[in-house]
């Protein structure tokens, strides 16, 4: 049994801030370092998030997120808007809304079905169930409006946020300087990192958070394998661009509250809009598209010709995670524990996940091999669950008009455990029983049905009874007359943000 009387978090940035806020508050009792370098810049790419987000900074003590919006650059995201994956001139809405559920295992998706099988002319294409039941569709989707319900995420300056959380942890101490070196103890633990000057910082407990480079788990396991994802995920470089917002009203329409991704010839383009600017990158496989060729696609796609925006930023990844998340005395916390693509904005709720869970599991300030061994299995299964999530956008596509999607169709790896549950989807779409909701972190029912309904996959529900049907038919009805009423009350979201929260243009 170890007890743990000090932490001492390596890198700095959204992931060491986020720890930091966290460790700092919830063991007042510890001493809690942050080791962070002036000379090594964050990536910081990842600025959009899910709605765990706004848990996290609950429990740091702002349940009022325009205190802190405000301060990151932060906008409201509703949901996610994906264009022409799985046909060109297709596309379909990822909401953070819940399904309606007319009885035990049974909810308005299936009686869309039946009524899409049916032949009914009001239920005939695919977008018409979240035309039905998603009123977010219209609001934000279509309509561009401020959010109407509590389940949202946000859109955020991660470099902002890191500095926010850096001056909400005051009892954190914070060390600028670069690690030269990882002190090991005759047990192979860490004992302490060097520093630039000749500085020492030792702990008990170490918290990985140097990215891609992985300085502290390299020294500490060398052993810790690397688990590649690219045999399902062919994405391994994005290049990203960041504009300023057209002027006038122009800009009610550039601030959407939703991160749209819409497929390309190699890969996808995100648009995230901030308050003062957007942010774009093109998510691209390398094996397929040159650096160069990337960012002309990405200039283009903003038919940007000559104008200047500055340097793109690019950037190299590889999805897959370590092994074992927590190795000794060392827990790798966000990029330095794995990557999954930016698909579905999973970053910081990577990061969120494995910093809540470790807090959870030293709250007697001890731990041994058995603690260990179940933080790194619950790692684990998160970082398939939502592996297995990422991989139905791609698999199930029709396109075959690129290399990248001819490959995309017809090689992507499926694991074993996604294609059984797959088919319990065929037969029972996706619910509260086939998709639970009561482990560390997934995505909901609600996500896998938005996303395999989108991409058009073959549910075969069986019949549902008339009760239920009219139940869902009701259900209908209250969201349409509620929806001409939110129409009527809820402003535009930029209009809303300039107002409520910003208090400036």
């Amino acid at each position: 049994m170890r007890r743990v009387g000090s932490i001492a978090i390596v890198g700095g940035g959204s992931s060491g801030w986020m720890a930091a806020a966290h460790f700092g508050r919830l063991f007042p009792d510890l001493k809690v370092s942050v080791v962070e370098s002036d000379t090594i810049p964050v990536i910081g790419v990842g600025e959009a998030t899910v709605p765990l987000l706004t848990l996290f900074m609950d429990r740091l003590g702002f349940p009022d997120p325009q205190a802190w919006m405000k301060l990151c650059d932060a906008t409201y995201k509703t949901g996610i808007l994906f264009e022409d994956w799985r046909a060109q001139g297709e596309a379909y809405w990822h909401p953070f809304e819940y399904l309606d559920y007319v009885d035990v295992g049974i909810h308005a998706g299936h009686c869309w079905l039946n009524w899409h099988q049916a032949g009914d002319p009001a239920f005939r294409t695919r977008q018409s169930f979240a035309e039905a039941f998603f009123p977010s569709f219209r609001l934000n989707a279509l309509g561009n409006r401020a959010p109407a319900f509590r389940e949202v995420a946000y859109h955020i300056d991660a470099g902002l946020l890191g500095e926010f959380l850096r001056k909400a942890a005051p009892g954190v101490e914070r060390v600028i300087g670069t690690v030269q070196a990882v002190e090991r103890g005759a047990e192979g633990e860490i004992e302490a990192v060097l520093l630039d000057g000749g500085r020492r910082v030792a702990a008990d407990l170490f918290l990985d958070c140097t990215g891609f480079r992985r300085v502290l788990m390299r020294a500490a396991a060398p052993e810790n394998r690397f688990d590649s994802y690219a045999r399902s995920l062919f994405c391994d470089r994005a290049v990203v661009i960041r504009m300023e917002h057209p002027e006038g009203t122009a800009k009610e329409t550039a601030l959407h509250p939703y991160v749209r991704a819409a497929a390309r010839s190699a890969g996808w383009i995100w648009s995230i809009p901030l308050y003062g600017r957007m942010s774009s990158g093109y998510v691209y496989s390398s094996a397929f598209l040159s650096e160069e060729e990337a960012e002309r696609e990405l200039r283009d796609y903003w038919r940007l010709g000559d104008r200047d925006v500055g340097p793109a930023h690019k950037v190299r990844f590889e999805t897959g995670k370590l092994d074992r998340s927590w190795a000794g005395n060392c827990i790798a916390i966000g990029l330095a524990g794995g990557f999954i693509e930016p698909l579905e904005s999973t970053g910081l709720a990577i990061t969120q996940t494995g910093i809540e869970l470790a807090g959870s599991m030293l709250d007697a300030r001890v731990y041994d091999a058995r603690t260990v061994a179940r933080y790194n299995a619950h790692m684990t299964k998160f970082y398939e669950d939502v592996l297995h999530f990422i991989i139905v956008h791609y698999c199930l596509t029709r396109r075959r008009d690129s290399a990248f999607w001819r490959a995309v169709a017809e090689s992507t790896h499926v694991p074993e455990a996604l294609a059984a549950r797959l088919e319990v989807f065929r037969r029972l779409l996706p619910t509260g029983a086939t998709r639970g909701t009561n482990e560390v972190f997934m995505f909901r029912d609600i996500s896998w049905f938005a996303v395999l309904l989108g991409m058009g996959f073959d549910f075969e529900a069986a019949p549902v009874p008339d009760k239920l049907q009219n139940a869902a038919r009701m259900i209908r009805a209250r969201k349409a007359e509620r929806l001409a009423e939110q129409e009527r009350r809820l402003p535009n979201h930029y209009r809303y943000l300039r107002e409520y929260v910003f208090g400036r243009p």
